[in-house]
């Protein structure tokens, strides 16, 4: 077992997503209505074997691990004791571990048929999560019990952190056609009494945050609920172990509006948690054929900006569990760049990968060496890098203000703006930061809004401020059909609702949806701000930032830009968003000298005020004027 824990940051803190073992053998064919597992792999993957290609090949320093899918506990027993011995092996080979505790939902089956802790729709119906699974309700005293009796067995089975998966209270509301559909939460009545003594009204059974301050109470009382309920189990581990980590899932809650779907307020969790983990859609992959870039840089940005000193992290997929097959090695060295350029770390994904024929595998099976491989060549450069990614401070001259609650309010008509600026300034390779009201502004030389701004915000005279919606070409949206129509918008919810729970349900509607492509545009949709905003809006937008101050860099694709400066040094971290390596110019303001910082060669030194070379994946210039 390692003798000190590693502090958590860039180069030091290196995490791969690993369910494995009896107990995602078995969710993995009851989520999915029986689909095959290699379960080789999946027990490999708890042994010694697992281990050392995870910690020696990918380089990797800490492995999430599963405790507590859900199941009762005459099933689940058998999990218990797989992550103990797991827990072992790990350690054995130098990794710490986290363990996963299914926080909102549970297996039906077993002594669980005899349980009345699930969450209610409004008609009082239980809300399925994935096949054979309910939501559960947070405010049952026996759902609480139990989440105290995992967190107790898990940090007892040898964890040295503990990872609350899926922290969603209750029934998530469908988000489509422009509109919000149904309701959120539970509507037991102890849930709907608890709401009635903090607002003295009920739960909107339909919720409409865009325009109803009904509906907004009680999104900011459920989220409130989520936070305080995270922070209770938090205190619990942290007495029982004052040395445990504490992290969770909160699911792209950059990208999606989290806050609505699930009462995820990723500022407030942040303080919850050592270590703040965003699982999202935002695998790097440039489209030009789709005109789409998708990213990660927009969540890195984002949440850097409201979580605070805490750690963040990153678990970027394609197209969501059960439908990726294991990734490219480039797009792995990729993404853990990315994050690291935005200053996080980057949870590699490891499990509930499928194979061409529909078999679920890991990335530690004997055929994945090459990505564990590039995985590895990516984390020891990390390792050498570690000291420059500490103490510093982010040059970007372009804010882009947060939104603050109008994002998620009015997500439809906000969002747009927000992420289309943010794609655009990633297409030109401006360096951009998000900002928050309570920053420091004084250092911008433009910032950017997507919202009406805050009363009482004092921008410096020498800040420009620029409102996105007053661009030519720049139109907010406007509402939906749906979203215009309360009846056509109750008919499509109870049409979604029920196409829903059938699609957890019936075997028939499973495939016809994922045939039609309907998964990820409707129940777990990867967000559509990914697309690149055109010529002519771009074109507006760098009209309207003027001179900017900094170094300019051109290329033929994108290319994500970071500025930083550490003492005396400034930084400028490159990404390749291509699929292959590209020619980049650099022009600084004035000669400068330094080194070139690179993965795949030792670093050189440079000077001039002009840069070029080839940019595989990644470099860094360090330098001074």
């Amino acid at each position: 077992m390692p003798n000190s824990t590693p502090p958590l940051a860039v180069g030091t803190h290196r995490p791969v997503y690993l369910w494995a073992g009896p107990g995602t053998i078995r969710m993995n064919r009851l989520k999915f209505m029986n689909a095959p597992v290699n379960e080789a792999v999946h027990e490999e993957a708890h042994a010694l074997q697992g281990a050392v290609r995870i910690v020696q090949e990918a380089r990797c320093n800490w492995a999430y691990l599963t405790y507590d899918w859900g199941f009762p506990p005459e099933i689940e027993a058998q999990d218990w004791e797989a992550f103990r011995q797991a827990a072992q092996v790990y350690h054995s080979a130098g990794a710490r571990v986290f363990g996963y505790i299914q926080t909102s939902n549970y297996v039906y089956a077993g002594s669980y048929l005899e349980r009345d802790w699930y969450a209610r729709d409004p008609r009082g119906r239980p809300f399925p999560y994935y096949t054979g699974r309910y939501m559960s309700c947070w405010r049952h005293p026996d759902w609480r019990a139990h989440l105290h009796e995992m967190v107790e067995g898990v940090i007892a089975a040898g964890a040295d952190g503990v990872f609350f998966d899926n922290p969603w209270y209750g029934m998530a509301p469908q988000h489509s056609a422009g509109a919000w559909l149904g309701g959120a939460g539970c509507y037991c009545e102890r849930c709907r009494a608890a709401f009635r003594a903090a607002a003295g009204s009920e739960i909107p059974r339909a919720l409409a945050p865009e325009t109803d301050e009904a509906s907004r109470v009680y999104l900011r009382w459920r989220a409130d609920q989520v936070t305080a309920t995270l922070a209770e189990l938090a205190d619990h581990a942290r007495r029982l172990n004052p040395a445990i980590l504490i992290s969770a899932n909160d699911f792209d809650a950059v990208m999606r509006p989290s806050f609505v779907t699930y009462g995820i307020d990723l500022a407030g969790l942040a303080h919850v948690q050592d270590v703040v983990m965003i699982e999202d859609y935002g695998l790097v992959h440039w489209r030009p054929e789709a005109a789409e870039l998708i990213n990660n840089a927009l969540t890195l940005r984002t949440a850097r900006a409201l979580i605070g000193e805490t750690h963040l992290s990153v678990e970027p997929y394609d197209q969501g569990i059960g439908f990726d097959q294991v990734y490219a090695p480039r797009r792995y060295q990729q993404a853990i760049a990315e994050a690291a350029a935005g200053g996080a770390s980057m949870v590699v994904k490891g499990t509930e990968f499928v194979e061409a024929d529909g078999t679920f595998t890991l990335l530690t099976a004997e055929e994945y060496a090459p990505q564990r491989e590039a995985i590895g060549a990516m984390h020891r450069w990390l390792i050498e890098m570690a000291p420059r990614y500490t103490e510093r401070q982010n040059l970007a001259p372009v804010g882009l203000l947060h939104s603050g609650d109008a994002l998620w309010q009015r997500w439809d008509r906000v969002a747009p703006l927000y992420f289309s600026a943010g794609q655009a300034l990633l297409m030109q390779r401006v360096p951009w930061r998000v900002v928050t009201p309570e920053d420091d502004l004084s250092a911008l030389t433009v910032l950017l809004h997507s919202a009406p701004l805050p009363h009482d915000l004092r921008v410096p005279d020498t800040v420009r401020v620029v409102s996105l919606a007053a661009l030519p070409g720049w139109v907010r949206p406007t509402p939906s059909f749906v979203a215009r129509h309360p009846v056509i918008r109750r008919l499509y919810a109870s049409f979604a609702e029920a196409l829903f729970r059938a699609y957890f349900k019936r075997r028939w509607a499973r495939r016809l949806v994922d045939r039609l492509g309907l998964t990820q545009k409707h129940f777990i949709p990867r967000s559509m701000a990914f697309g690149i905003p055109s010529v002519t809006r771009q074109t507006a937008l760098l009209s309207a930032l003027g001179p900017l101050p900094g170094p300019r860099v051109t290329a033929a694709a994108p290319v994500l830009v970071e500025h930083w400066l550490q003492g005396n040094t400034r930084q400028l971290h490159l990404v390749n968003y291509a699929g292959t390596p590209q020619q980049i110019t650099v022009v600084f303001e004035q000669p400068v000298s330094g080194e070139v910082l690179r993965p795949e060669k030792a670093p050189a030194s440079f000077q001039g005020q002009t840069f070029e070379d080839e940019l595989d994946v990644t470099l860094v210039l360090c330098y001074t004027p």
